[in-house]
């Protein structure tokens, strides 16, 4: 009997034991409160940037953005000291009313370039973008100069010429006035993309870009694939977050977009018509608009018409189809992505294959990179790194907002009023009739500047050139203007080797139009 209830007892205590120990441990974190990796959204603007022709602020958002993840890059990176890394950031997601990040990545800097990165600034009515930009290491500091006259008639004067790519004009500012650098032909390189001179705006005033040679896209490295954090999973103590899907470059050329109010290409399902009415355009439109150039687009488009001359029109063709037929359109998640590819027939699923996991894609070896493994002591250093790259942007936030408007105190130095923010009004819950994708704004003929209309119609030559005519001189907005506004600045963390080396061959020259003599005139 005793033992009888010994036994019994003890399996009491043992069950109860296991009851405990499981109730000890909490259930799993449902699938919607944990991090969904997106195939869609901003791509990281250090990586690619679409040139802004027009003047105008940054996009404003209407609350502030979350703190800064603490992101853990894989183990393996791509061989090469042209390699550098670039942390992650917020970026504005109107469909959801909230904030998702942009995830780092591993990017092939341009030579002898060094990247500003952007950040976001408080301002009337939320807090605005201010895009970053690549600018030559031998720059020790920053002007910020008033605001370039409007620019117009920047397409080309007509076809191109045979392995020639169209080059906008630009304004040059010269001791106290601005300059006009006429467009021209460049000759187009394989592995290269040429990156055309360009303003920047700031809240301080606008910074000049000087145009430089950059990597095709399919050299400048791993994209890693955006987030969506619900909830504030990103605030508990302690919290990282391990990048591990990477974007697949070749499939995203097909689906890039352009934001130009935000200076970000998109990538993915942005089909439906309702984005061109928050700013989110086809690609090719840069060819009918003209408010903004593409050079990755028309790298691309050269690259394809040797082999297939009508390979802008089938591009515009495959976006129509897949706005008509949304069964065409690529998965928004990885999550989608991997549900709908499980389903299909193998001969289908390469076209929805937008994202795969860094460790295939170093194990099948389907990119041109190789890659190595990160040392121990080197993965240590990755966190103090990005926290450097973040220290950076919020200097450049503290200088630049310091500047604004009064322009840390030099005397006689007045802002320009610039446009006031887009409405960013989620584009599912706007009203009204869908825009027609191919609307564009009419070309001008001419361009006013200070109420003086002066013609820029140029006119091509024997040397193929347009505008060969002598470059057109402006005065500044206000005569007060005669000093650029400068602020010495450190070397960013984010910096390219220098041209040429062991690693890689050296970009081509730069182009005898772009040369600093017509800054110096």
């Amino acid at each position: 009997m005793k033992t009888g209830m010994m036994t019994v007892m003890a399996m009491v205590f043992v069950m109860g034991a296991q009851y405990c120990e499981a109730t000890d441990q909490p259930p799993p974190i449902p699938s919607e409160e944990q991090p969904q990796v997106l195939t869609r959204g901003p791509v990281n603007e250090a990586f690619a940037e679409p040139v802004n022709l027009t003047n105008q602020t940054g996009l404003v958002a209407p609350t502030a953005p979350p703190a800064r993840i603490d992101e853990v890059p894989p183990a393996d990176r791509p061989v090469g000291d042209q390699f550098v890394w670039v942390p992650g950031y917020w970026a504005w997601d109107s469909d959801r009313s909230g904030y998702i990040w942009v995830s780092g990545c591993w990017r092939a800097a341009p030579p002898d370039m060094n990247w500003v990165p952007g950040y976001w600034a408080k301002a009337a009515g939320g807090w605005q973008w201010v895009a970053g930009f690549w600018t030559p290491v031998s720059n020790q500091e920053i002007e910020y100069l008033p605001a370039p006259p409007e620019l117009t008639n920047v397409e080309p004067p007509g076809a191109a010429p045979p392995d020639r790519i169209w080059v906008p004009p630009c304004w040059y500012w010269s001791h106290g006035q601005y300059i006009r650098r006429p467009g021209y032909w460049i000759d187009a390189q394989a592995d290269w993309v040429w990156s055309p001179a360009h303003y920047v705006w700031t809240p301080r005033g606008y910074v000049f870009v000087s145009g430089h040679w950059d990597y095709s896209l399919r050299r400048r490295g791993v994209l890693f694939a955006p987030v969506y954090f619900p909830g504030n999973i990103y605030a508990r103590p302690g919290f990282s977050y391990p990048l591990s899907i990477v974007v697949d470059i070749s499939d995203m050329e097909l689906g890039l977009f352009t934001c130009p109010r935000y200076s970000h290409y998109y990538f993915g399902d942005y089909y439906d018509s309702v984005y061109i009415g928050v700013g989110i355009f086809p690609r090719f439109e840069c060819e009918r608009r003209h408010t903004w150039y593409d050079p990755i687009y028309m790298h691309d488009r050269w690259h394809h018409h040797r082999d297939d001359p009508q390979w802008g029109e089938h591009e515009r063709r495959e976006y129509d189809r897949r706005r008509a037929d949304k069964s065409l359109r690529p998965p928004r998640t990885y999550h989608e992505m991997k549900d709908r590819v499980s389903r299909m027939p193998e001969s289908q699923r390469r076209n929805f294959e937008i994202a795969e996991p860094m460790a295939r894609v170093v194990t099948t070896k389907t990119t041109t990179y190789r890659f190595e493994r990160i040392k121990s002591e080197d993965q240590h250093q990755m966190s103090r790194y990005s926290n450097d790259v973040h220290k950076f942007a919020d200097e450049r936030n503290h200088w630049e907002s310091q500047g604004a408007g009064h322009n840390a105190g030099q005397p006689g130095l007045q802002r320009v009023p610039s446009p006031g923010p887009k409405d960013m009004t989620s584009p599912m819950e706007r009203k009204g009739p869908a825009m027609n994708p191919y609307q564009h704004m009419e070309s001008q003929s001419s361009e006013r500047v200070h109420g003086n209309e002066t013609s820029q119609r140029g006119h091509e030559g024997s040397t193929g050139f347009l505008d060969q005519q002598r470059s057109t001189k402006v005065a500044p907005y206000r005569d007060e203007w005669n000093q650029p506004d400068r602020v010495k600045v450190r070397t960013s963390p984010v910096v390219g080797k220098p041209s040429g080396g062991f690693w890689h061959k050296g970009p081509p020259s730069r182009p005898d139009e772009e040369k600093d003599d017509l800054r110096r005139r």
